[in-house]
């Protein structure tokens, strides 16, 4: 989704639901509306990624748009044949779907490294093979996988968003997968028309959390 799209989505929502349209839009000139738009691309992706990774629209992240990518791997633990995958600097994810080492008979879903599971790399009658490897999340930044045994690639599947993303130029790619797009809209436009102080936009952050399936009042 680039740039110019973004923006004129975020201008159809506050044509469409705000009362104050025409103050907005004729005090200000198309320029001065675009960059408050772009300034606020990098906080709604944030906002995303927090906000989707523990709402009901994962639980069926297949259907959300999942990426693969073929990771290079490193080494973590030699004596232990453990390796890890640094995950893209540049995306936020949101979930990890599975992991495949180059050479394993299966794919895993990885657990996280402070659960209790992760402790069977370190056991000899336990550790992962190549046909029942190994996966844990170290919730750092960037996130890392470790993953046993170690091979020389693997192929991720995730959900994740653009992070820091430059919006210089109107023509800039900002990945977010389809389902989450309408969300990302809204809470855009939200945050454009909290500056307002008009009226439809808390209606924008409910239409925002309704995408993913939230219910604002458990918030």
């Amino acid at each position: 989704m680039s740039i110019e799209e973004i923006i004129k989505a975020v201008r159809w929502c506050i044509d469409e639901e705000s009362n104050n349209t025409s103050e907005i839009t004729d005090e200000k000139d198309d320029l001065y509306m675009d960059n408050i738009i772009k300034s606020k691309i990098n906080d709604a992706l944030h906002w995303i990624a927090i906000t989707a990774a523990s709402s009901p629209v994962l639980s069926d992240s297949k259907s959300i748009g999942s990426t693969s990518d073929t990771i290079q791997v490193s080494d973590f633990d030699s004596n232990h044949n453990i390796g890890v995958i640094t995950m893209p600097s540049n995306m936020e994810i949101i979930t990890i779907n599975r992991i495949r080492g180059a050479s394993w008979y299966k794919a895993v879903t990885p657990v996280e490294d402070t659960d209790d599971e992760a402790l069977m790399m370190y056991d000899d009658t336990a550790k992962g093979t190549i046909d029942r490897p190994q996966a844990a999340i170290m919730r750092e930044n960037p996130i890392k996988i470790l993953m046993q045994p170690k091979t020389s690639t693997a192929v991720i599947t995730y959900v994740g968003v653009s992070k820091s993303v430059s919006t210089d130029a109107s023509t800039t790619d900002v990945s977010i997968p389809d389902k989450l797009k309408n969300a990302f809209i809204y809470y855009i436009a939200f945050l454009l028309l909290s500056a307002y102080d008009d009226t439809k936009a808390s209606q924008m952050y409910t239409i925002a959390l309704q995408q993913l399936g939230v219910n604002q009042t458990s918030k």
